[in-house]
């Protein structure tokens, strides 16, 4: 099916976003906790708002799965969204943070955008179609296990092998300045090679899922497992696909 239609509205609403983005960057971005303990911003809500409200216009027969808010969440074709992939970047003015979008049909996402503010990257893919960084193909590197491939780490458990919980005792204060969504492009573009991801948010991978996919890579749960990004996630391990069977290894022990 063509999706040409969608993927000038997922382009249009990323600049949007990044809009919305570069308007509160430098100001009171009004931040929030969570009931999970994660922050959101003026942002974040502005640009999940916006995205409903043009989805209601346009998209009539879609729903929205936002990470801040949904509106007829159980329809089969969903626009699913993270306002902001990687708010603590956004909240430090670390240059990660992204917008991401994906339209999924009965769970499976067919067309993916990531949208990077302040550098201008766009990455996008429809199904069948292939990968591309601002309109320019990519692909995942051929770098295999034991052959210097390249994992994303995390901030929540270690930094440069200092115990997290052992630094916010001491007064610092810990950012996590690369989100998912971040980790996912530099895979689908060939400069990552794997990452475990243990949350659930589906409005974190599905997007990466696609693009990274139509670059030569895999997605599955933890599990090594196919999963729908319509609900809540069974995490995710991102890879090039060669050294995915390897990473679905180090999951395991992880848990």
């Amino acid at each position: 099916m063509d999706y040409q239609k969608e993927i000038e509205f997922a382009k249009s609403m990323a600049v949007d976003a990044g809009k919305i983005m570069k308007k509160y960057y430098r100001i009171d971005q009004g931040v929030e906790i969570k009931e999970d303990s994660t922050p959101v911003t003026l942002a974040d809500i502005e640009i999940n708002n916006l995205l409903i409200e043009r989805v209601k216009n346009e998209f009539s027969d879609c729903g929205v799965l936002g990470e801040e808010e949904s509106w007829n969440e159980s329809r089969e074709k969903l626009w699913v969204c993270d306002p902001i992939d990687g708010t603590p970047a956004f909240i430090y003015h670390i240059p990660t943070f992204m917008f991401s979008l994906a339209l999924v049909v009965d769970g499976e996402p067919v067309l993916g955008i990531a949208f990077n503010a302040t550098t201008g990257d766009t990455y996008h893919a429809m199904r069948g179609y292939g990968s591309f960084l601002n309109d320019k193909a990519i692909n995942t590197s051929s770098r295999e296990w034991g052959n210097e491939a390249r994992l994303a780490g995390s901030s929540d458990g270690a930094v440069d092998g200092l115990s997290v919980s052992v630094l916010k005792e001491q007064g610092i204060k810990v950012i996590n300045s690369f989100g998912a969504v971040f980790k996912g492009c530099l895979i689908a573009e060939g400069s990552l090679d794997g990452r475990v991801f243990v949350h659930n948010g589906a409005h974190d991978i599905a997007a990466v899922k696609l693009i990274i996919e139509e670059a030569g890579g895999k997605v599955t749960d933890i599990d090594g497992n196919e999963q729908r990004y319509d609900r809540k996630l069974n995490g995710a391990l991102m890879s090039n696909g060669l050294i995915h069977d390897k990473l679905l290894e180090v999951a395991k022990e992880m848990k």
